[in-house]
């Protein structure tokens, strides 16, 4: 990897821990960290299904903790 920062030009700052490497810039706060976004994925909820499974529980008389408790 280069010695500066792709954002902003400053020098970059490596960070070593454990036999894993980083680096990142004090200037402006970049962070080159690999990242692996291979997972499933997530399924969204929209606003509008949110408000209706709000509306649902609200009129059988549950709370959030009891939906939360039931999706686990």
């Amino acid at each position: 990897m280069s010695s500066e920062c792709p954002r902003c030009g400053s020098a970059l700052t490596t960070f070593t821990l454990g036999g894993a490497e980083a680096v990142g810039c004090d200037a402006c706060g970049y962070a080159g960290v690999e990242v692996d976004h291979s997972g499933e994925p997530r399924l969204v909820e929209s606003w509008e299904e949110a408000l209706e499974r709000f509306g649902r529980g609200v009129e059988d008389g549950e709370t959030d903790r009891e939906n939360a408790d039931r999706e686990e």
